[in-house]
C-alpha cells in the first residue's frame, strides 16, 4: 500500500506526457497533483536525452515531488494476440510462452519485450492475451523519466490499467473505451481478464459536441461488431473514460444513438482502490499510478516481463549442471564415433550410386527447364499477377496500411514498399503474407517513420513467391 509515501503515473503517448502524482491520506489513496506536458515534436523513439531534460524541468516547475514512477504506453505500441497457454507452472510455462511468442511475431525476438495478460494453470489449458512491444521504444521511455531523476518501477499500457481490480472479479464480458482527441484505446475483456486491445486514430473534428458523438458512436458500433461475442447477447456494456475534457452530456448523446444495442456508461469517477479524480485528461495516469500502489502487479508489465526473465542460479547448481553437461557430451561423442565407423563403408557405396546417376540427372534437368519455359509462354495466369493476387489479400480492407511499390524478379524473387498509421498494421500485413503458403523466406527489411511532419511509418519486407499450389 502507498502508506505516506508518493508515486507518479506517466501516461506516454506520442504526443506528450499526461502526468499524475498519488499519495496516501487516512488509509485511502488520494491524487496530489496533475498535468500534461506535450512534446515539441511527436515522439518518435529519439531525442530520449533532451526530452528528459525538459521533462525534468517541467516536474520540478510544478512542484511534483515522488521520485518513484510507473510509465504506461498507448496500445499503439504493442502488438497483441490472443493464444491458449498450455497447462505448466510459471516457470516452465514462461519458456514455452518464448517460443510460441517468437513464432507468433514476424519481428525478430531480440528486437521485442513479451508479457502476457491472464490467469493460467496448471491443470488446464487457458487462454491469455500475449503482448509484444518494442523493445527501442521501452528503452527510450524509460530513458526520458531516469534523465528527468526517476526510479522506474514498471512499464504497462495505459489501457490495461483502467478497471483492474473488476477485472479480476468479474467474469462478464464488457468493453472499455479510453477517448484522446486524436486516437481511442479499445479493449474487451471476458472471463477477468482482457482478450483484446485495439487502437483507433480519431480524425479531427469541427468542436461541436454531435460531431464527436457521431465519430465514437460510428467507431464503438464498429469494433463491437468485429469482435468476437463468444455467445453474449446485446446489450454490450462499454465503459468510457474520456480524457478531452469538455464533453459534458458525452455519455447521454451516445446511449441516445447506440441504446438499445450498446450501453455506454463513465468510467473514472472511482478508480480501483479507491482513488476519486478530478480532471479528465490525466485519468490515464492516475490508473497507471495505481498500478504500483497495491500489492498486486500490473496485469502487463515490459520492464520486468514473465516471459524472457533471465533466472540465476546458485554456485552449486551451476557447478552440478556443469558435470551433468560434460558427462552428456563424452556420451555424444562416442555414440558418435561408433555411427560413424558403421556408415563410413555405406558412404563409399552412395557415393558411387550418385556419379552413376548424374547423368540421367542432368538430362532430367534439362527437360524440367524446357517445361518450365514452354510454360510462361501458354499459361493463362501469369506469375506476376498471381503473385500481386496474393499480396492483396494480405491487406485489411481498413485504410491503415497501404504498398507503394512491388519488385518481381525473374527468380520470384521480390520486394514490397508501403506506408502504414502505425505498427500494427504493419507486422499484420507481414504476419498474412507469412501465414499464405504461396510465400516464403519473408523477411521484414526496415520499419521507420517517415518524418517530422508525418505520423506515418514506411517499412519494406522481402519474400520469395512460390505459387499456389
Amino acid at each position: 500500500m502507498l502508506g505516506t509515501r508518493t508515486l507518479l503515473g506517466l501516461a506516454i503517448d506520442e504526443h506528450g506526457v499526461m502526468v499524475a502524482e498519488i499519495g496516501g491520506r487516512s488509509g485511502r489513496p488520494d491524487v496530489r497533483r496533475v498535468g500534461h506536458w506535450a512534446f515539441p515534436a511527436p515522439f518518435d523513439g529519439g531525442q530520449a536525452q533532451e526530452l528528459g531534460h525538459q521533462f525534468k524541468q517541467y516536474l520540478r516547475a510544478n512542484h511534483f515531488s515522488s521520485k518513484q514512477a510507473v510509465i504506461g504506453i498507448p496500445t499503439k505500441w504493442v502488438v497483441a494476440r490472443e493464444i491458449v497457454a498450455p497447462p505448466a507452472n510459471p516457470e516452465a510455462l514462461a519458456g514455452m510462452l518464448a517460443i510460441q511468442a517468437e513464432r507468433a511475431f514476424s519481428l525478430n525476438a531480440s528486437e521485442l519485450i513479451f508479457d502476457y495478460c491472464g490467469q493460467p494453470s496448471t491443470s488446464e489449458g487457458r487462454k491469455i492475451l500475449l503482448l509484444a512491444a518494442r523493445r527501442q521504444m521501452i528503452e527510450q521511455v524509460k530513458e526520458i523519466a531516469t534523465v528527468a531523476g526517476l526510479q522506474v518501477q514498471g512499464v504497462t499500457v495505459s489501457a490495461l490499467a483502467f478497471d483492474r481490480e473488476r477485472s479480476k472479479a468479474d467474469a462478464a464480458r464488457g468493453f472499455g473505451l479510453y477517448a484522446r482527441p486524436t486516437y481511442c484505446e479499445f479493449w474487451s475483456q471476458g472471463a477477468g481478464r482482457p482478450d483484446a486491445l485495439k487502437h483507433v486514430p480519431m480524425p479531427s473534428t469541427n468542436g461541436m459536441p454531435d460531431d464527436r458523438t457521431q465519430r465514437l458512436a460510428a467507431a464503438l458500433q464498429r469494433l463491437i461488431m468485429l469482435m468476437p461475442q463468444q455467445g453474449q447477447t446485446p446489450p454490450y456494456q462499454v465503459t468510457l473514460y474520456d480524457a478531452c475534457g469538455g464533453s459534458e452530456g458525452l455519455v447521454d448523446r451516445l446511449n441516445e444513438r447506440l441504446a438499445p444495442q450498446i450501453t455506454v456508461r463513465q468510467g473514472g469517477a472511482e478508480l480501483s482502490g479507491g482513488l476519486r479524480l478530478e480532471g479528465a485528461e490525466s485519468i490515464a495516469a492516475a490508473a497507471v499510478a495505481m498500478t504500483g500502489a497495491g500489492m498486486s502487479k500490473p496485469q502487463v508489465d515490459f520492464l520486468n516481463p514473465r516471459i524472457g526473465r533471465r533466472q540465476t542460479s546458485p554456485h552449486k547448481r551451476l557447478v552440478g549442471w556443469g558435470v551433468f553437461a560434460a558427462a552428456a557430451v563424452v556420451l555424444v561423442v562416442g555414440a558418435v564415433l561408433v555411427d560413424w565407423q558403421r556408415t563410413r563403408s555405406d558412404i563409399g557405396t552412395y557415393t558411387e550410386q550418385l556419379e552413376g546417376m548424374s547423368g540421367d540427372l542432368e538430362k532430367a534437368r534439362a527437360v524440367v527447364d524446357r517445361m518450365a519455359y514452354a510454360r510462361s509462354w501458354t499459361s493463362q495466369t501469369p506469375e506476376f499477377l498471381e503473385c500481386l493476387r496474393q499480396l492483396t489479400m494480405a491487406f485489411p480492407e481498413a485504410p491503415t496500411v497501404w504498398a507503394t511499390s512491388l519488385a518481381l524478379n525473374e527468380n520470384s524473387e521480390g520486394s514490397l514498399v508501403g506506408r502504414a498509421v502505425d505498427d500494427t498494421g504493419i507486422i499484420e500485413v507481414q504476419d498474412r503474407i507469412k501465414q499464405n503458403g504461396a510465400f516464403s523466406d519473408v523477411q521484414m527489411i526496415h520499419i521507420r517513420d517517415v518524418g517530422r511532419n508525418s505520423n506515418e511509418k514506411e517499412f519494406a519486407l522481402k519474400f520469395k513467391f512460390q505459387g499456389v499450389r
